[in-house]
């Protein structure tokens, strides 16, 4: 090998370390899935259908990164995200905001001390995390273009049906830097369904097609998609829509071996850029 194929090829090597974290791939993001207290065995059974650490890598969030995780929930993602990014990058939460759940006091009341909740767990999140809500009220949840990514699982038929999804997008795109990511991921409702947007929603998915026109009305563009959290076994034709396969099992004890085999839902995967205005 000549001197200069040698260096090449050492530089190469070099790089592929420093990137991936040396020949095991045990990077930040590897040890935020695989290697991270925080995570309860119940949160590492839903892996092989979610598929952390492949979503992260296709959406490009790494330890460096701002951001902002919406409808936080239980905190599945919360675990994996915030340990991520509380030493080099910045971890918000962007949880349901209390002013929509009138006709639900304890659950408003809840949502109220979320962003006590990060500032009281600093363990978990770091001193640079904040907890607010999506879509503000007044103002904007965070500094406009301050972000990085948006990370919205599994609730953009949330947004459609408790009336968030305009204000929820148009903030969204506010709070991103230019070229920031919209990363979503989204239970699916099949291309041939008769269901318009709101039956869809209310079953807990959108067609893929209906999703990608919506987002990119709002200033967003796509420019990547990925399978890796498709499931053919889903028929998406359940009494209780969406919520009757796992986690949720809405039917309890009914036919829960034959839902449980299917799994989770059929979801798509897909990457947007904000768009210059």
């Amino acid at each position: 090998m000549g001197k200069y194929n040698f260096i090449v090829g050492i530089t190469l090597l070099l790089f592929v370390s420093d990137t991936f974290g040396g020949s095991n791939g045990k990077d930040a993001i590897w040890h935020s899935v695989h290697n991270n207290s925080y995570r309860t065995a119940e949160e590492i059974k839903r892996d092989e259908f979610r598929n952390p650490e492949q979503v992260l890598r296709f959406f490009e969030i790494n330890e460096t990164s701002s951001v902002g995780e919406v409808a936080p929930g239980g905190g599945w993602y919360t675990h994996i995200l915030a340990p991520l990014l509380k030493d080099k990058g910045r971890y918000v939460g962007l949880q349901h905001n209390p002013a929509y759940y009138g006709k639900w006091p304890d659950w408003a009341k809840k949502l109220s001390a979320y962003p006590e909740k990060i500032k009281s767990e600093q363990d978990l999140y770091g001193n640079n995390a904040i907890g607010t809500w999506l879509p503000a009220v007044e103002g904007l949840p965070v500094e406009a273009a301050s972000l990085d990514f948006v990370f919205i699982t599994r609730t953009m038929h949330n947004w459609q049906n408790q009336g968030r999804l305009e204000n929820g997008l148009k903030q969204s795109w506010q709070i991103l830097k230019d070229n920031g990511v919209l990363a979503i991921v989204q239970h699916r409702e099949d291309e041939s369904s008769t269901r318009d947007r709101e039956a869809s929603s209310k079953r807990g998915r959108w067609k893929q097609s209906d999703l990608i026109s919506v987002i990119e009305s709002f200033g967003f563009k796509l420019v990547a998609s990925s399978e890796m959290n498709s499931n053919i076994n889903d028929t998406k034709n359940y009494e209780k829509g969406v919520w009757t396969l796992p986690p949720s099992l809405a039917l309890k004890e009914k036919d829960k071996e034959v839902y449980t085999k299917i799994g989770e839902s059929d979801r798509m995967t897909l990457k947007f850029v904000k768009v210059s205005s």
